[in-house]
């Protein structure tokens, strides 16, 4: 009997010694922060979405997924199984090993879109889309059992699809995405209260998260077309504010943290990260939201359903709504019986030495529920511990990190110093103890409140103006700094002249400057038209200058319809020659040298005894004028 208990020491001993030393982080059920559902495995991811281990590759097409915080165990849906609908997985650390079991069996062709745990009670809730119900069934049962119906919209149409527990209030939220009758509604874990308390301006909401660090609800909109948002509200529907609105992405579930809310996206296989509103950990100085969200992860199968690990037990211990019900569930927890013999009671001390700084022990899920203020697998960790870079670290009653900076230091995390690129132009800055405000300590010839005035550039024109004319005013400030630029070669007062005479010159003397230069841009303009005009006409092709000769008769024939004085030559009793010079060829030019009918008129009416070669030049020249002036 003695070497039995004396075995069973030696094994326990080495358990938790192996529990104690072993780096893998798989062997903790601390190890991971995040969980996702691809369609035939879950990830477990930490927190840079980087995968630690997968699990569930048994099953064919997953969905819906749920944690329970408190036993460490995930809940998560499978479409395509026979018999089981919903299924538990937990890891046993003594075997290194993933235990899968069913929770609860099929009902007919169900579809379950979101699902929820409340730990208190441990029950399970889902909604499921196709038949329009809202179920729950307890884990402690048998799964064969028939589920029971919190909340029936078959009647009305609805669709149920997300859906969240609020432990602390004991509230359960869903997500209708009716068309035309969207809404997002709540009811009590006891089946009354229904109530409606989103119902405007929202077109098709999908997954829903409680954040109970916030007391606020979360909550996604598939918009009409390609955007979506993402929006929050008090629990009660108050205060409602859009978080993002984006575009091209087919966003399903989403889980928060205290840091930022994450979601899957259908579209890109991803899954997403925006910062929370109010996010403690988000610099001071930073005053640009940042507007577009980041891809964290991504795979090659669809992504579903995402859980995060929040450290609800040690953050709302102290919480007024949530204290009592955490100190219900640690106790439940803790239903391990006394024991009576010595080996059991060294057994039990080493498995409560494995939990640090006054942590719980949870026989049943081998892990640890941290006081306020620690972290980690064995609550080794401190929140302070290297949280604040130039203050001192207190744990507030919510159980986060807050710092206390010193005078020369402030931020979140006291990481920014005042005096950083405060007094311009090397000027020493100075802090006061007492109040904190800032001061700068400026170098020869510098003023303001940061050293921001050069005064040898701004007394550079009363100097300029005094070596001129020696009589005229000069302010008091600028005597010293005149007589050490009168003493210099003048240099000092030629480099600091241009700027000195723009910052002191007069409203007036600016104002004519400004029309000196406008008139002498318009000037320059109109010059440079000139020129360019003067260049086309010097290099413009000159007009045709012909000179024709004209053999006409002296009097046209009456009688004959196809003699004209142009195609029919007289004899040379009968005619006279007319040359007309610099005129046009119309082939060229639009101004032609004669017409021949206006000028057969004209000759027939003429005197015959009229002078013949001077009359005739002078009636086509007229006509061409004519023509052109037409």
């Amino acid at each position: 009997m003695k070497l039995c208990s004396l075995l069973q020491l030696g094994l326990a001993i080495l358990f938790i010694v192996f529990n104690i030393c072993s780096p893998q982080a798989v062997a903790s059920p601390i190890g991971w922060d995040f969980a996702v559902t691809l369609r035939d495995k879950l990830l477990f991811l930490d927190n840079n979405l980087k995968t630690i281990t997968s699990a569930a590759h048994e099953f064919e097409e997953l969905s819906a997924l749920a944690f329970d915080e408190a036993e460490e165990v995930v809940y998560f849906n499978d479409k395509q199984h026979q018999n089981g609908s919903i299924f538990s997985m937990r890891r046993d650390a003594t075997v290194a090993s993933n235990i899968v079991e069913q929770a609860v069996h099929r009902i007919g062709n169900d579809s379950i879109s979101g699902l929820a745990y409340d730990p208190l009670n441990r029950n399970l809730f889902w909604a499921d889309m196709r038949q329009s119900l809202i179920y729950f069934a307890g884990i402690d049962t048998l799964y064969t059992e028939t589920p029971k119906v919190l909340v029936d919209l078959s009647a009305e149409g609805g669709r149920p699809d997300g859906v969240a527990v609020d432990i602390c209030r004991r509230q359960l939220y869903w997500t209708n995405s009716k068309i035309n009758h969207a809404s997002v509604e709540r009811i009590g874990l006891n089946g009354m209260g229904r109530q409606t308390i989103i119902k405007d301006d929202i077109d098709m909401p999908r997954g829903i998260v409680i954040d109970q660090l916030s007391d606020r609800i979360f909550w996604i909109d598939d918009k009409v077309g390609i955007f979506f948002a993402i929006e929050s509200a008090r629990l009660d529907g108050s205060d409602r504010q859009l978080v993002l609105k984006d575009k091209h992405q087919s966003p399903i579930q989403l889980a928060v943290t205290d840091e930022a809310i994450y979601w899957t996206d259908k579209a890109d296989k991803a899954v997403w990260s925006y910062p929370k509103p109010g996010n403690k950990n988000l610099a001071t100085n930073i005053t640009e939201p940042l507007l577009k969200p980041t891809k964290l992860a991504s795979w090659k199968e669809d992504v579903y359903g995402i859980v995060a690990r929040t450290g609800f037990y040690q953050h709302l211990q102290k919480d007024v709504h949530c204290a009592s019900i955490v100190k219900k569930v640690k106790q439940r927890l803790d239903t391990r019986s006394q024991k009576i013999t010595v080996v059991d009671d060294r057994i039990e001390k080493l498995e409560r030495e494995h939990c640090l700084n006054g942590a719980s022990y949870m026989v049943k899920g081998n892990f640890c529920i941290c006081q306020v203020g620690f972290k980690g697998a064995r609550c080794e960790i401190s929140e302070c511990h290297n949280y604040c870079v130039h203050g001192t670290c207190e744990i507030s009653s919510m159980g986060y990190p807050k710092c206390y900076c010193q005078t020369d230091f402030y931020g979140e995390r006291c990481e920014y110093y005042k005096c950083n690129n405060h007094c311009l132009n090397d000027g020493h800055c100075i802090v006061d103890r007492d109040s904190g405000e800032l001061s700068c300590d400026c170098r020869e010839n510098f003023t303001g409140t940061r050293c921001e005035h050069n005064e040898t550039a701004h007394c550079g024109s009363y100097c300029q103006h005094l070596k001129q004319h020696p009589d005229a005013f000069v302010p008091a400030t600028c005597v010293d700094i005149c007589e050490e630029l009168r003493l210099t070669n003048g240099t000092i007062v030629t480099e600091y002249q241009s700027s000195a005479l723009c910052n002191d010159m007069p409203s007036y003397r600016q104002g004519s400057l400004i029309i000196v230069l406008v008139v002498g841009v318009v000037s320059s303009l109109a010059l440079v038209a000139v020129i360019v005009h003067g260049f086309r006409l010097i290099h413009k092709p000159k007009r045709p200058r012909i000179k024709k000769t004209f053999v006409v008769r002296k009097q046209a024939r009456l009688n004959s319809t196809s003699d004209t004085p142009l195609t029919n030559r007289p004899l040379a009793t009968e005619q006279c020659e007319i040359t007309i010079e610099n005129c046009c060829n119309m082939n060229i030019c639009e101004t032609p040298c004669f017409d021949p009918k206006l000028v057969e008129q004209q000759f027939s009416g003429r005197d015959k005894k009229a002078p013949c070669v001077k009359e005739d030049k002078k009636i086509l020249i007229h006509n061409m004028e004519d023509d052109l002036l037409n």
